[in-house]
């Protein structure tokens, strides 16, 4: 079941004291439409009831999408070998263990999302973040001078998987990446099924790692 609670909170603005529902896990079959305020990212904005200002709230939880058996865990940076501890460890959730459970763990609400749009997309996150290395190859190669900060995989409104081009929080463009994503899944052959890998921080940092070990090899 989804879990929450509450929190005092005290508005940056005006210094009013007020509740903020905090939310320690999700479960996608028992609170279906909490699924939306996740990927709006809802669920981490507080209005002040006394002078209405929005401001954000970072905070960890647990995303578990059941129907699909898939469970991703937002922490801080700090807690991510615990929380891998917590998945694997000699006392992990050992019911969860005994189904082919997607595991992640992510360290921001941005790829949170990022992931949950990715599996329902049908798409191996491993594989994209390999896809956004040639993205940004490619991207370079047009354009040299062009400033961003990340690609962000999306599906547009027709359906195409995109990444988008994020400078400053801002989208300043998209790249139809279908044909390079074929074409990255070609080259990953070697790695394990989806469900079977116990590697479960995949991020930039990670690619760029098993592409170095692979260099080495």
């Amino acid at each position: 079941m989804s879990k929450h609670h509450i929190e005092k909170v005290t508005c940056p603005s005006c210094h009013h004291e007020g509740d903020f529902e905090v939310w320690d896990s999700i479960n996608t079959v028992l609170d279906p439409a909490m699924k939306e305020k996740v990927l709006n990212q809802s669920i981490f904005l507080y209005t002040c009831p006394n002078c209405g200002e929005t401001f954000r709230l970072n905070y960890p939880t647990l995303y578990h999408q059941m129907e699909d058996l898939v469970m991703i865990y937002l922490v801080p940076e700090s807690e991510v070998e615990k929380t891998y501890e917590m998945f694997y460890g000699e006392n992990a959730l050992a019911d969860y263990r005994t189904e082919k459970y997607l595991y992640r763990i992510v360290t921001s609400a941005n790829q949170l999302v990022e992931k949950i749009q990715i599996f329902d997309a049908g798409k191996d996150d491993r594989v994209m973040e390999l896809v956004k290395l040639l993205a940004t190859d490619s991207i370079l190669k047009n354009d040299p001078d062009i400033e961003f900060d990340e690609l962000r995989f999306a599906v547009d409104d027709d359906g195409t998987n995109i990444l988008v081009i994020i400078n400053k929080g801002e989208i300043t463009g998209a790249v139809d990446i279908d044909n390079m994503y074929e074409f990255a899944s070609s080259h990953c052959n070697d790695f394990k099924d989806l469900r079977d890998d116990d590697e479960i921080v995949i991020n930039r940092e990670w690619i760029l790692n098993k592409l170095a070990e692979a260099e080495n090899e």
